[in-house]
């Protein structure tokens, strides 16, 4: 690899984080060297970039001016503390975290809905990208909008690898326990997870919205252009370890329909099922370990809605996808040249 772009990875030990340094050699990016940076207690554990190994190294001990584009993939602390040091020292800033997604001055951007807000930028540019539970809906609804977009409800089911390595282990370790008859412990929710379901995400406001629903609403509203859509959600746990899925059921002023919305979302490169295949749909089981995202049961509803299900892998097509994406697109307006 020439020596094009020096990538710093913050939060690399992380599942998103080890997603990117998946894809990264996978896009063949004219990479010079790749950083592998994490908090202090992970010192000393390796990640895997392709056929490489990488040592992690303390972000608190790291200069940002040794590398042109930072990725931060550590959640919202990692972000908070280190991005206006990465900024200030000419470093380029790629963040998967909540803290300025709803920023005025921040553009949040899905790789081939709203690229034109990379352009003109300028040095040591920040860029957010949304919630891995916002950007599939994104890509269908961005594929339908031409019809109108008026109201859209959407519930989905997301699995626990969207809260992290711990809630792997705690849905792995209460099934056990379950089946060991054996009391189960709790830690990184408030309810049994396993053999459950979780109907609330994250705390939620004076009018009962959680977090996850908000973020979903106005992440989804940011990234259209669609200050007014009207989007009602509801967001639940689930006990599975990778892949979300969504119901998503929308209105439009013009008359869409199901077999015009698989031929636009197929036209804007989501994976359409054949309904009539052996498959019929795909759960996120099947949509974990790619980039794809799943679009089955497309079909008609009451008062001319057009409802469908969408799977996808969190942490690799929702999260990690879209900031090496987000990276080659950065890569292309000559940024780092």
């Amino acid at each position: 690899m020439s020596e094009t772009l020096r990538i710093a990875v913050v939060g690399a030990t992380s599942l998103v984080g080890e997603a990117v340094l998946e894809l990264l050699p996978e896009r063949q990016l004219p990479i010079g060297r790749v950083f592998a940076l994490d908090v202090a207690g992970k010192e000393g554990e390796t990640v895997s970039l392709g056929n490489l190994e990488l040592d992690v190294t303390m972000v608190e001990d790291f200069d940002f001016a040794n590398a042109s584009l930072a990725i931060f993939v550590g959640g919202s602390e990692l972000s908070r503390r280190y991005i206006p040091e990465a900024r200030d020292a000419g470093c380029a800033v790629i963040d998967f975290s909540s803290v300025y997604r709803g920023a005025d001055d921040v553009p949040l951007v899905v790789p081939g809905i709203n690229d034109a807000l990379l352009d003109g930028l300028g040095e040591a540019l920040l860029v957010s990208v949304p919630n891995c539970t916002v950007t599939p809906v994104a890509r269908a609804l961005a594929a339908l909008r031409a019809s109108g977009l008026e109201r859209v409800t959407i519930a989905s089911y997301q699995s626990v690898s969207g809260s992290g390595r711990d809630a792997l282990e705690e849905l792995a370790n209460q099934t056990t326990a379950l089946f060991g008859a054996r009391d189960v412990e709790l830690e990184v929710y408030p309810k049994r997870i396993s053999f459950n379901v979780l109907p609330q995400i994250g705390d939620v406001d004076e009018h009962g919205v959680s977090e996850e629903e908000q973020s979903l609403v106005s992440e989804l509203q940011k990234i259209l252009g669609l200050p007014a859509l009207k989007v009602e959600a509801s967001c639940v746990r689930v006990p599975v370890f990778f892949g979300h899925g969504w119901a998503v059921t929308l209105q439009t002023r013009d008359v869409l329909g199901a077999a015009k919305a698989r031929e636009l979302l197929a036209a804007a490169g989501l994976h359409i099922v054949d309904p009539n295949g052996e498959l019929g749909y795909v759960t996120p089981l099947e949509a974990a370990g790619n980039e794809e995202v799943w679009v089955s049961r497309v079909r008609d509803t009451a008062a001319g809605t057009v409802s469908f299900w969408l799977a996808a892998d969190n942490a690799r097509a929702a999260a990690a996808e879209p900031c090496v994406a987000l990276t080659a697109a950065l890569m292309k307006r000559g940024y780092f040249a």
